[in-house]
């Protein structure tokens, strides 16, 4: 059960980051036709660009987290014998959550102190581009405790 609740959260992640992604791509392409091709780039498209890729960074590092498809370096986990590679995984799932809970409570703050302003081009408030953030680390501690929890269950993953 929390697997595939795991996995549905992480599907309609990937569905979310696909489409920013190719609104990103689309928003880039206008600016290089209309800086080479108009000879005037339009000013909205690299804010457009620049947030979306705040959000796509914070969310597709929660999509990836539950598979263990982040960039790791375990040459001294696998020298480990069994017990301790397990303490290990968890000492780094540790703090793994203390940072996500900081990426949240501090990410929040900053979101805010961010929304008394306004974007230049887009004219929107600062509060959205910020709050990919939190957003993000409430995604990363999620998926990761429903990681353990599973683990923990016995259940598949």
């Amino acid at each position: 059960m929390l697997s595939r609740l795991a996995g549905f959260i992480e599907r309609v992640l990937e569905g979310i980051l696909l489409i920013a992604m190719a609104v990103m791509v689309v928003s880039i392409c206008y600016q290089v036709f209309g800086r080479y091709v108009l000879n005037s780039a339009p000013g909205w498209t690299e804010e457009t660009a620049r947030f979306l890729m705040a959000w796509i960074t914070m969310l597709a590092s929660a999509r990836v987290l539950r598979k263990h498809e982040h960039i790791a370096v375990n040459v001294l986990a696998s020298a480990l014998p069994s017990p301790y590679r397990d303490l290990l995984g968890w000492l780094r799932d540790t703090v793994i959550l203390v940072m996500a809970g900081s990426l949240v409570w501090y990410g929040y703050a900053f979101a805010e102190i961010g929304g008394r302003r306004d974007s230049a081009a887009l004219e929107i408030s600062m509060y959205w581009p910020h709050l990919a953030i939190p957003v993000g680390g409430a995604f990363i501690a999620l998926l990761l405790v429903l990681q353990r929890l599973s683990q923990l269950a016995g259940e598949e993953q």
